[in-house]
């Protein structure tokens, strides 16, 4: 895949090219997580994309940092974390200005607070993880029991 297909911009650019078949775009978030990124492309996309959870392995080694993506399940607070050792443990990121209830509801929507420019940004904070995570600010390890209420 060439730089030519894929198209890169602020969630708040409304400047973008809409003609690459492979669409990013990202937003600044305060807290305990530095950015959100929405990626889109298509089904027959040549050659194949990696699965999400490869992508974010590869990425995570790439930066040497931990990324996070939703893991499947109604609950917008679970995640899973890769590591750039390549290791991944589901996590729970709560809406940072709430707090949540560390029950894993729908805490991680729609508040912002921390401006930058002039714009709010969504405030997130990493409240656990099933494994320790060195570059995420968490006490320890936990186990987070609605994991398993998921399925």
């Amino acid at each position: 895949m060439t730089v030519a297909a894929v198209d890169v911009a602020a969630g708040s650019d409304g400047h973008r090219d809409w003609a690459p078949p492979v669409l990013c775009h990202f937003t600044g978030l305060g807290g305990d997580l530095a950015l959100a990124w929405d990626v889109h492309a298509p089904a027959d996309l040549e050659p194949a994309p990696p699965t999400e959870s490869e992508a974010v392995l590869r990425l995570a080694a790439r930066l040497g940092s931990t990324v996070l993506h939703p893991a499947e399940g109604v609950r917008p607070s679970a995640c899973w974390a890769a590591t750039p050792e390549g290791t991944g443990t589901r996590a729970r990121v709560l809406d940072g200005e709430t707090g949540g209830d560390n029950t894993g509801g729908d805490n991680t929507g729609g508040h912002t607070s921390g401006h930058t420019g002039g714009k709010a940004r969504p405030v997130l904070r990493a409240d656990a993880a099933e494994e320790p995570v060195r570059r995420l600010p968490l006490s320890g390890a936990e186990r987070i029991p609605e994991v398993r209420q998921d399925g």
